[in-house]
């Protein structure tokens, strides 16, 4: 009895042992299933994550047994976690890009299963062993590739296209696109100009695939923006500025407008504007000019040359009265330009007057005839009040420079004359003479 006891307990503890066994070996796909793998993204950004599925079926068409293990490789990257379990047939994972780019191949395998049937190729599923479907495509193998290796090409753009005349700021952006022309996000693109500068000089693609910097420049000026194996260029112009010419000349005798005399009658002088728009301006939008006396005059779009005349005041102190005459354009990109000239109006002549008295013969019993002369110089002459005798009283107001007066007495006389002229100033000349044979 004792005997038998001990043959039933040995059986015991090779059966725990064996169990024990069972439960450490991993449950494989039996021979002849097939493991499909996907992932939801071929490309990834360096660092980034795709999920991994995959679908393991026996020979009959139906799931592997819950739990059955499938282990994930991965040629680049990282795949987490490396082995899984199934529910229902599928066991998801993780592959983890990691920092270098590059192509990941990834492979999914248990047991005895093989690549899954596709499109047409071999397929070639490997586990414990090896086995290929004739006239089948093995689809336990994805392809995910990582960071600028993704990039097929690369599109750059400038907005705007063009820079002032005195340099300007536009922004650079470009697109980073896979080899199906889809966005590629999480991609660094390095961007460099012949001119200027950009900044930042590497920005990383957004969630549309783009990355956008700032290009600062002077002159016209390619920009580049690359990233792995593609590049683009956009070229960003120098915008011509507007630009005119401006002549001055006196409107009436010589000279030029450095020194332009005040009319003696009005102390006024009147000069003229030729103005127009330079070889190789931009297209302008309006054009004003400014007189520098607190009057202007809007000249239009400039499209033909303009002639303006204009009038200056002399100064009334005798000095030289001098003025700035500027002519601002805008062009349509509303870009700025002001060229000028210098008005000089030299002052007028002094207002002078010469009085002559012109003696007829005596006549006794009868007086003599004296004919008075007022000749004015720096003005224009509207009255001329007359004393002929010198006593302080006004005897005549005529119009004429011309008068006449009878003496009927012999003597020393003193005859004056007041000029009044058009703009209100005044001068007086006297003239001395004697009367005798009266």
């Amino acid at each position: 009895m004792t005997k038998r006891t001990g043959h039933v307990s040995a059986l015991a503890i090779v059966l725990a042992m064996l169990a024990a066994a069972c439960d450490k070996v991993p449950l494989l796909a039996p021979t002849g299933s097939t493991v499909s793998l996907s992932a939801n993204s071929s490309t990834v950004p360096t660092n980034g994550t795709v999920g991994l599925t995959a679908f393991v079926l026996e020979s009959s068409g139906t799931p592997v047994q819950n739990g059955t293990t499938v282990r994930f490789t991965t040629t680049l990257g990282t795949v987490t976690p490396s082995e899984a379990q199934t529910t229902n047939g599928v066991a998801v994972a993780t592959f983890n890009a990691g920092g270098n780019s590059g192509v990941a191949t990834i492979h999914a395998v248990s047991g005895g299963a093989g690549g899954g049937s596709g499109s047409t190729g071999t397929g070639t599923g490997t586990g414990t062993g090896t086995g290929t479907t004739t006239g089948s495509t093995a689809t336990n193998m994805v392809t995910i590739t990582v960071g600028v290796a993704a990039v097929k090409t690369i599109t750059v753009n400038a907005s705007p296209t063009s820079v002032g005349p005195n340099g300007g700021s536009v922004a650079v952006t470009a697109t980073a696109l896979d080899p199906s022309g889809g966005s590629l996000a999480g991609i660094p693109v390095t961007f460099s100009a012949d001119h200027g500068g950009v900044d930042p000089g590497v920005v990383t693609t957004d969630a549309s695939g783009q990355a956008t910097t700032t290009l600062t420049t002077s002159a016209e000026t390619k920009v580049t923006a690359s990233a792995g194996p593609a590049s683009a260029t956009a070229t960003v112009t120098l915008r011509a500025a507007p630009a005119i010419t401006v002549k001055c000349t006196p409107a009436s005798g010589t000279g030029t407008c450095a020194a332009v005399a005040a009319s003696d009658a009005t102390n006024t002088a009147t000069v003229t504007f030729d103005i127009a728009k330079a070889t190789g301006s931009s297209a302008l939008r309006d054009a004003t000019i400014n007189f520098g006396d607190g009057t202007s005059q809007g000249l239009g779009t400039l499209a033909a040359a303009v002639t303006v005349a204009h009038s200056y005041n002399g100064s009334s102190n005798g000095s030289s009265a001098t003025y700035t005459a500027a002519v601002t354009v805008t062009d349509v990109d509303n870009e700025r330009s002001t060229a000028s000239t210098i008005v000089n109006v030299t002052p007028r002549s002094a207002l002078a007057i010469d009085l002559a008295a012109s003696q007829a013969s005596s006549v006794a019993g009868q007086g003599q005839t004296v004919t008075f002369t007022a000749t004015v110089t720096g003005g224009v002459a509207q009255s001329f009040a007359w004393d002929f005798d010198g006593d302080g009283t006004v005897d005549a107001t005529t119009s004429s420079n011309k008068t006449t007066r009878v003496y009927t007495a012999n003597g020393r006389y003193t005859a004056t004359v007041t000029v009044q002229t058009i703009d209100g100033r005044s001068a007086t000349a006297r003239t001395e003479f004697i009367v005798t044979g009266i």
